[in-house]
């Protein structure tokens, strides 16, 4: 095949993989399943407003696309701010970012379409400057999640809460069976360039007799490779390759030559399936993945051991939620998402909350660091504290 011919082809299919993230970013939270019960949005809506005259008062619309973790998020503030009342709006799908007028004063912006909003002319405030100063809440967050939140005038427009750094799930009974070892650091070692990837490959079909593949589907690799990228899709207003890409597309196609990767359907159930079984053997599992790719899904080994984390080729962090002021509103509402906002960005109360009750990775390196000393962290299904694994990039 001339090059000229395969570089076109490589740009046809990174163009399909972008369609393929941006959908996939907002199809997994709908699944999700509720932690515990939660109130509804009348109940919220029409909570008395007694409070004493010293307590935030008044009200706000939020948006959101999970309607069971924005009331969470609300009981968590009124609790601490009865006198606020907060109106929950709730748009699901592929296209949340096009909110219809009356737009919330406060909106979520999940990870396929937060950059078309911090980039919006006249879309979210500029939480850099006063009255916000965001700045001055950043120091503790995870660099990268102030970044997505930033437009391209360097300008913070969106915080984040929580974090979605990504690891390489895998299952520790085929590692030692086939590989010789389940150790975290030599799986790291075995996936650490794109040329021990295909050497990893290799042993594990000559060693299982072509029984065992790597991969399951195109996923697992892509949001790697995306994560190692030196540059974005446009640079200059021009649509950009980088290099890392050609490498990545050329190392899918030996994979799916040797009969390495799956071919399964990501999300598909098929895919889902194969978490379970004895042939897949490595998975892309961001934090969130722990409980929603492997747990769910295997359900006869959580807290078995069964699976380890392993460091990725590249550092790579997938999905995540950040939260923007809408311009548009008006003063008095947008103090009091303010408020909102910060509780979320910067209460360690309810951030340690978060990853007590519901394993979120929160966006506090403070904190994170005091989680990944508690072994009530250790997680039995991957016998590790995830807390201590993600943190190591930080």
């Amino acid at each position: 095949m001339n090059l000229k011919l395969f570089k076109r082809l490589v740009v046809i299919e990174i163009s399909v993989l972008i369609i393929f993230l941006s959908l996939l970013g907002c199809e997994h939270k709908e699944q999700l399943p509720m932690t515990s019960p939660e109130p509804s949005a009348s109940d919220l809506n029409s909570a008395p407003l007694e409070q004493s005259e010293k307590e935030l008062r008044g009200e706000f619309t939020f948006g959101h696309f999970n309607e069971h973790e924005a009331l969470r998020l609300v009981k968590a503030f009124n609790e601490k701010h009865p006198g606020v009342k907060i109106n929950v709006k709730i748009k699901r799908g592929v296209i949340t970012y096009a909110w219809e007028q009356p737009i919330p004063d406060i909106i979520a912006l999940e990870t396929a379409f937060v950059k078309r909003w911090v980039n919006m002319q006249e879309g979210l405030e500029d939480l850099s400057s006063p009255p916000y100063n965001a700045e001055e809440l950043t120091s503790q967050m995870i660099p990268f999640t102030v970044d997505v939140g930033r437009g391209k005038d360097g300008k913070i427009k969106a915080l984040a809460f929580g974090a979605t750094p990504g690891a390489i799930g895998y299952k520790r009974d085929i590692a030692r069976k086939y590989l010789g070892t389940d150790d975290p650091d030599a799986i790291s070692e075995m996936l650490s360039s794109t040329e021990k990837i295909i050497e990893t490959a290799k042993k594990l079909k000559e060693n299982s007799g072509g029984k065992v593949r790597l991969i399951p589907s195109i996923n697992e690799l892509t949001s790697v490779y995306l994560g190692g990228r030196s540059q974005g899709w446009v640079v200059e207003d021009e649509l950009y390759i980088d290099p890392l890409m050609y490498e990545y597309v050329n190392l899918q196609k030996q994979l799916r030559d040797m009969g390495q990767d799956g071919g399964l359907e990501p999300w598909s159930p098929q895919w889902s399936d194969a978490v379970a079984d004895d042939i897949h053997f490595m998975y892309a599992v961001p934090t969130w993945g722990i409980r929603y790719i492997i747990e769910v899904n295997d359900t006869a080994n959580k807290d078995t051991g069964r699976w380890g984390l392993a460091k990725p080729t590249y550092p790579y962090f997938w999905g995540g939620t950040w939260y923007g002021i809408v311009k548009e509103s008006e003063p008095e509402r947008k103090k009091l998402a303010w408020e909102f906002l910060k509780f979320l960005c910067t209460d360690m109360g309810f951030l340690e909350s978060c990853a007590e009750l519901y394993g979120e990775f929160v966006n506090n390196m403070e904190l994170l660091e005091k989680l990944s000393k508690d072994d009530r962290f250790i997680n039995k299904t991957i016998n590790q504290n995830p807390y201590e694994f993600f943190t190591q990039e930080y």
